[in-house]
């Protein structure tokens, strides 16, 4: 099975092609990226979403014959039109400069949030590699415990556990006896008693001492 948290056509098919970043936090970025790398699934990244790419993606064609080139224009204003979109804000698919601007801006990577969230990434995919059966595990192996009420989430699989945050505000989530952090969404993450404190949307990539796993 395929992990991911957007791809082409959750993207393409929003009425003006806009990311997951557009409506969510770095600190969300970094938690949903790490469920994402670390479970036992293949996971799969969307171009441009390990930096946070600012580009949208939106759906564009290159019709030839204008009858279907302008049922295509027209279908997809109708259909955007129930959401409550105005008609004109939908780009026009058959317009040059919707491709355009659906294009990478590789010069992002270089700094500010986007170079933090490629390298977030990138520690990630370290770990996976570095961790021996981490993936390809059955799903039967990997348990998840949660708290609706406080918000948070705590994955394990294999040697690691990424407790995760979906709240609002600071919350303490369990972790696993004798555990170290690993890597974590900011500084704010750390270990008291049992327990990690989180920032709002935050994570931590726990590993378990070896005497604790047993």
């Amino acid at each position: 099975f395929l992990a991911y948290i957007q791809n082409h056509d959750q993207i393409g098919n929003r009425a003006q092609g806009d990311r997951i970043n557009r409506t969510i936090s770095l600190q969300e970025l970094k938690t949903c990226a790490a469920l994402t790398l670390l479970s036992p699934y293949v996971p799969m990244l969307f171009q441009g979403e390990e930096w946070g790419a600012s580009t949208p993606f939106q759906y564009f064609s290159d019709h030839q014959g204008e009858g279907l080139a302008e049922a295509v224009r027209t279908g997809r204003r109708n259909e955007f039109k129930e959401f409550g979109w105005k008609p004109d804000d939908v780009p026009d698919p058959q317009d040059v400069e919707t491709f355009r601007r659906s294009k990478l801006d590789w010069s992002e990577v270089e700094g500010g949030e986007h170079a933090d969230l490629l390298k977030w990434h990138r520690s990630l995919l370290a770990l996976r590699k570095a961790t021996p059966g981490l993936s390809g595990r059955p799903i039967e192996r990997t348990a998840v415990t949660f708290d609706e009420g406080e918000r948070w989430l705590v994955m394990r699989n294999g040697p690691l556990a990424v407790a995760c945050s979906f709240a609002e505000g600071p919350v303490r989530a369990p972790a696993p006896e004798g555990s170290a952090i690993l890597l974590a969404s900011s500084d704010e993450c750390v270990l008291d008693g049992g327990r990690v404190a989180l920032p709002a949307g935050g994570c931590a990539v726990l590993e378990a001492k070896p005497d604790a796993r047993r």
